[in-house]
């Protein structure tokens, strides 16, 4: 495929507050039950709308703008709001996108969510505890911030690399949208639960094994309209929420990214996180963000 090519390089010296809006990733700082899994009663999120709103209940497939949660209670979307200079944008010849992993084939690291009709988006709910969360019953996503509020139902066992939970949530107009639910690892030795969301029927997607992932929603336009320096942004949101949703950003913290494939897809070097638990090379791919209609990446470490 062919590709337009921006790069550019953001770096973060000024310590800037971490508004890490996450499109679709729901932040949660919590503690461990017995089974590792998060109490109810601690779990925070923060949820940052692009625009100005948050968006507080799942898609109704009428189209309200937002995305995951920022760091307001669920991951919404919107970038990251802190001290940012020396950007430079400079063109590339055309070329092939970036190659990923042939196991990456046909899951949402390497394509966007299948398209089932209706309304459809991932959300993220983290969970940034000492001890990563290999997986949680039925009941225990019941009680996770992203799902309490819609009067949840639940089946089966999310695990790491393993098997998927189903989920049904009913917003408060009465209408239900449905959830397929995979335990995923992000960065930082963290995990979370990545919740693809459709209003019409129960999504049907699979998750790069073992890859770690992070998801932001864009502060501005569209998937075709965004530039190296809006996916950095992106990017610093995405992969930061893995460690924390509060908080400075660290000073050393370099994020450089390509956009390729029209803006579907993008390959972003991250270097200057703590302790260096989110530095790589991280994979992006256009998705929709919480609740719908907010143009998102979900980020995907490449080994």
């Amino acid at each position: 495929m062919s590709r337009t090519t921006i790069a550019s390089t953001l770096r973060r010296r000024a310590a800037g507050v971490l508004a890490i809006g996450a499109a679709a990733a729901l932040v949660a700082g919590c503690s461990s039950g017995s089974s590792g899994a998060p109490a109810p009663d601690d779990l925070e999120t923060q949820q940052e709308e692009t625009a100005d709103d948050t968006a507080e209940e799942p898609s109704d497939g009428g189209g309200d703008s937002t995305e995951d949660s920022g760091q307001d209670g669920e991951g919404t979307e919107g970038g990251q709001d802190d001290g940012q200079d020396d950007s430079e944008d400079a063109e590339e010849p055309e070329g092939d996108g970036p190659e990923v992993p042939q196991e990456w084939a046909g899951t949402v690291s390497a394509e966007t969510l299948p398209d089932q009709g209706g309304t459809s988006y991932i959300a993220l709910n983290h969970f940034n505890t000492e001890e990563g969360v290999t997986a949680l019953t039925a009941e225990e996503i019941e009680g996770v911030e992203f799902a309490v509020s819609y009067s949840p139902e639940c089946e089966g066992t999310a695990e790491i690399d393993g098997a998927a939970a189903t989920c049904t949530l009913v917003n408060d107009e009465g209408e239900t949208v449905h959830a397929l639910v995979h335990l995923v690892p992000t960065g930082f030795g963290n995990t979370a639960l990545m919740f693809g969301v459709n209003d019409q029927a129960m999504p049907e997607y699979t998750v790069a094994p073992g890859a770690e992932v992070g998801i932001q929603s864009l502060a501005e336009g569209g998937h075709a309209d965004v530039t190296a320096e809006t996916m950095a942004d992106a990017a610093m949101g995405a992969v930061m929420m893995g460690d924390r949703n509060d908080g400075d950003l660290p000073e050393s913290l370099e994020i450089t990214c390509e956009v390729s494939d029209e803006g579907q897809h993008g390959l972003c070097e991250v270097t200057g996180t703590p302790e260096g638990g989110g530095d790589g090379t991280w994979y992006a791919t256009a998705q929709n963000g919480f609740d719908g209609d907010v143009p998102a990446y979900l980020f995907t470490r490449l080994p």
